[in-house]
């Protein structure tokens, strides 16, 4: 055997052992089984916030937007958000991209300040990242919301958090793009 070869051999051995060490021990989860790294809220979890308080609003909302719900995202802003974004041909887009993004994600309640007929939520976006097939590790995000009242609901006041993560999406998609086509171009 030649020292190339034995040395290609000996790195890929070394890179199967460091991805069989990333996926924990044991079988894995039976195929349709949720990633132990999904946060996916669902009804109960949002009302077993207060009935009627800005944090039962605000996981309702993120929970349109986690499921890729354009009607229930504009319906929980506010008025003139929503105006805002029904008239903007990129909103489905940014929902969309967003949803998917979010997956893994759920803000958790730090605080709230009430003034002025406003409620500014203090929270950490917790985000889990898969590692294997079983397990995570949390990451978190400190983010404030702020819903006001609006017909007796609490609405999201702004969603800087949707356009702001659209964004960024949106560089990083393109730039896997550019580094795809300079890779095929070479």
């Amino acid at each position: 055997m030649t020292p190339v070869l034995r040395r290609l051999l000996a790195v890929a051995a070394a890179a199967a052992l460091v991805s069989v060490a990333g996926c924990g021990g044991g079988d894995p989860p039976p195929p349709g089984t949720p990633s132990a790294a999904e946060n996916l809220l669902t009804l109960a979890a949002v009302h077993k916030q207060p009935a009627g308080s800005p944090e039962e609003a605000l996981l309702q909302w993120w929970m349109h937007i986690q499921y890729n719900d354009l009607n229930g995202y504009l319906r929980d802003l506010a008025a003139p958000v929503r105006r805002q974004r029904e008239a903007d041909e990129q909103t489905r887009r940014n929902l969309l991209l967003v949803s998917g993004d979010s997956l893994r994600s759920r803000p958790k309640f730090e605080e709230s300040l009430r003034e002025d007929g406003a409620t500014t939520l203090y929270t950490r976006i917790e985000t889990r990242q898969p590692v294997g097939a079983s397990r995570f590790t949390t990451s978190s995000t400190p983010q404030a919301f702020t819903l006001i009242r609006e017909g007796g609901r609490w609405k999201v006041a702004e969603d800087a958090y949707v356009i702001d993560r659209a964004g960024v999406i949106r560089e990083a998609i393109d730039k896997a793009n550019k580094a795809a086509a300079a890779k095929e171009s070479s």
